[in-house]
């Protein structure tokens, strides 16, 4: 009977499971008025042998009672559809339906059936929340699902404290440590350290050699077809070796957790996926390729069966960056002055952070102010799960910043003040050492004091030995590759061997192009001026068509001066504020000038000083000469 009553079942859609859970949960029948007429006349049309409508009550339910039991049990066996926003309606009313009739043990079955901890990426966050607030109150900090579910639901809204506390509070406070949970496999469970292993990608964790050993001995314990912890596996696993820059290995991972997604019917997740594989193809700087996952990611958005603005704004995010890589400045700008707030502070992910940190920060230093960029990092700084390794990624895009800004003592101080292996004495007397380089971050560092160096003594010989170490290492990304290059020719320009300078700009641009990004080019844009003015290395490496074509597009991003304070956000009554201001008008004088109250004219200075990076009104004034805003 449990096997008819299955395929029964099957043929139902949401709203119809759930009216049959409430007479499965009473089966001497419900009152006729429980249930709208049209309901009864479809559950009748559907199961008109197995339930009938007693006139003496008026009572609609099962033919005989016996029959509630398997109706129950198929109910509980098959997986509610999730083809669309309904869906999620649908089956938080047949838990609610199924805890007012005491069957706890069945809502909860049918809660981990519609996707248990990935439960809001099937019905979205207001639904998940509402499902798992629908359980008893010990239920939800007891029952593992409801508990991870709970969590999901502060990760994805931003909240990471939150999550460590409610797995703190079911599991102790041990359960925060991943390396000790993966050390006791026998005392954590399983679900737990999947869990906790997931919940590392949002932390910025640390995964150690040992760990990722464990954690791949963890997944053996998982079913093949169980598609949802598989493929999220994958996915957080993908995240460790993007920190370690393992790109080729990260693509292998990204491409196994979109097929489990895939299996899954998981639009949300796969969507993530995607939008992962678009910002990884960024970080190694392969444009076209990112432009494909991008495109994927959208068409995925685009099938989830609710509405998730955080989301839209991840993808936002990429879309901004990818017209900025092609010159389109304006987009990302805007993104940064309307969006950023809503953006930086709901679900992310380090990678995304790190992605919105480098373009953001690079497009305020060069379209707007180096103060507004320094602001716009600042404001990273205070994100709660903030780690070394994400405190090293904003300081060395603030002395990028500076350097390319010709401020280079500031630089300087900020590269001292980091506490590493990596400084200035140990880069001093590098040469095949940067060669042997292995760690992301150590490069970076080394990289760092490198541009320091050869801005400060650009004739020490040892440069073109260490410059031609670095370029020999194979843990370099594209775009590092791209700038060593612009630097050796910068050295060797100086150091009077013009056929040297002409093979590493001829490389750089080349490679730019091939690769179709123009973002490390915008970084050395001082040294590359100056390389291409020279008629000696300018018209030889501008004979290459696919030069040509990336020096134009980086021409593109050179806004003009009278562009800036557009695109900084300001409007046309903020910029007439801010013109006076510079001509030494007071607020009173403003205000009379402009027709407006004081207190207006105090409004608008105060969007400036924000838009645009500045703390007080000296500052604006100075920033607003100094890019050309005004005479």
């Amino acid at each position: 009977m449990r096997a008819l009553a299955r395929d029964l079942v099957s043929g139902l859609d949401a709203d119809e499971r759930a009216a049959l859970s409430r007479l499965a949960a009473a089966p001497q029948g419900l009152a006729v008025d429980a249930l709208e007429p049209a309901m009864l006349e479809r559950l009748s049309r559907r199961l008109g042998n197995c339930l009938k409508l007693d006139p003496a009550g008026p009572t609609f339910g099962f033919t005989t009672a016996d029959l509630a039991a398997p109706f129950a049990a198929a109910l509980r066996d098959a997986a509610p559809p999730r083809s669309n926003a309904a869906a999620g309606g649908a089956t938080l009313t047949a838990i609610r339906a199924l805890l007012s009739a005491g069957d706890e043990a069945g809502a909860l079955a049918l809660f981990r059936r519609a996707g248990g901890v990935f439960f809001m990426h099937f019905h979205g966050l207001d639904a998940c929340l509402e499902a798992v607030r629908a359980f008893p109150q010990e239920m939800r900090e007891g029952e593992s699902a409801l508990v991870f579910a709970l969590a999901m639901h502060a990760l994805k809204s931003g909240n990471v404290s939150r999550a460590r506390f409610l797995i703190a509070q079911r599991y102790g406070a041990e359960a925060n440590d991943l390396g000790l949970i993966l050390a006791r496999p026998g005392r954590f469970p399983l679900d737990l350290r999947l869990f906790r292993f997931l919940m590392a990608m949002y932390e910025d964790t640390a995964i150690t050699d040992a760990m990722r050993t464990q954690l791949f001995d963890a997944l053996g314990e998982v079913p093949i077809d169980d598609h949802l912890q598989r493929g999220s596996f994958y996915n957080a696993m993908l995240e460790v070796f993007v920190r370690r820059r393992e790109f080729d290995a990260a693509g292998a991972l990204a491409q196994r957790a979109r097929h489990h997604y895939g299996r899954a019917d998981a639009h949300l997740l796969g969507f993530y996926i995607d939008l992962y594989q678009a910002i990884l193809a960024l970080m190694r700087g392969v444009l076209p390729e990112a432009e494909v996952h991008c495109r994927a990611a959208a068409a995925a958005l685009r099938q989830v069966p609710f509405d998730t603005a955080s989301d839209a704004r991840l993808l936002g995010l990429v879309q901004a960056v990818l017209r900025y890589e092609r010159g389109e400045v304006e987009a990302l700008v805007r993104f940064l002055n309307e969006e950023f707030d809503k953006f930086a502070y709901g679900e992310l992910w380090p990678t995304v952070a790190e992605l919105a940190i480098n373009y953001g920060a690079q497009a305020l230093a060069r379209h707007v102010a180096i103060p507004a960029a320094r602001l716009f990092l600042d404001k990273w700084r205070i994100q709660e799960w903030r780690s070394n390794r994400f405190r090293l990624i904003i300081t060395l895009r603030e002395v990028t910043i500076l350097q390319s800004g010709n401020r280079w003592q500031e630089a300087a101080d900020l590269l001292v003040a980091v506490q590493a292996r990596i400084n200035r004495t140990w880069v001093e007397s590098a040469a095949d050492s940067l060669l042997r380089l292995v760690d992301p971050q150590e490069i970076a560092l080394a990289m760092a004091w490198l541009r320091h160096l050869i801005w400060e003594v650009p004739s020490r010989p040892m440069l073109r030995e260490q410059l031609a170490e670095l370029l020999r290492n194979d843990h370099l990304t594209e775009r590092q590759r791209i700038t060593a290059l612009i630097w050796s020719a910068h050295v060797a320009r100086l150091q009077r061997d013009v056929t040297a300078a002409r093979g590493a700009l001829v490389k750089a641009l080349e490679a730019s192009g091939r690769l179709g990004t123009v973002m490390p080019l915008v970084e050395e844009s001082g040294l590359l001026e100056r390389l291409l003015a020279d008629k000696r290395l300018g018209p030889f490496a501008l004979a290459s068509g696919e030069a040509r074509t990336i020096v134009r597009r980086l021409k593109a991003t050179d806004a003009p001066v009278s562009e800036r304070a557009r695109r900084a956000g300001l409007t046309r009554q903020e910029m007439k504020v801010l013109t006076l201001a510079v001509e030494g008008g007071t607020n009173k004088y403003i205000a009379r000038s402009l027709g407006l109250s004081e207190v207006t004219v105090k409004f608008h200075l105060s969007n400036v000083y924000r838009k645009i990076g500045c703390r007080r009104r000296a500052e604006a004034i100075a920033t607003a000469r100094a890019l050309g805003w005004v005479a």
